[in-house]
């Protein structure tokens, strides 16, 4: 959980809220990079999964919902290869029984 402070009068300005936009996909790429290649990715991903996509949804600026979008299909691309990985991981296993 984060907490920003400002001033209001910044608060509704355009810069801020592209700031806020562009540092939160920031950091949130910073860590989901660092836990990529876990095998616990897929459902690591779910909660931000969601409110990224709730946040596409009703946001008007297209350039934030370009930027979620990328971000989106990056996670879900790991997403399929992290289960294309288990999935092998699992037929392996099942070959030495």
């Amino acid at each position: 959980m984060i907490s920003l402070k400002f001033a209001k009068k910044h608060s509704d300005t355009a810069e801020v809220k592209d700031r806020v936009v562009r540092e939160t996909i920031d950091e949130l790429t910073i860590y989901y990079a660092a836990n990529s290649r876990l095998i616990s990715f897929p459902e690591a991903i779910v909660p931000i999964g969601v409110l990224l996509r709730k946040f596409k949804k009703h946001t008007h600026n297209g350039n934030y919902r370009k930027i979620v979008a990328a971000f989106l299909d990056l996670l879900k691309k790991n997403e399929d290869f992290i289960i294309q990985k288990r999935l092998q991981m699992r037929e392996k296993s099942i070959k030495n029984l």
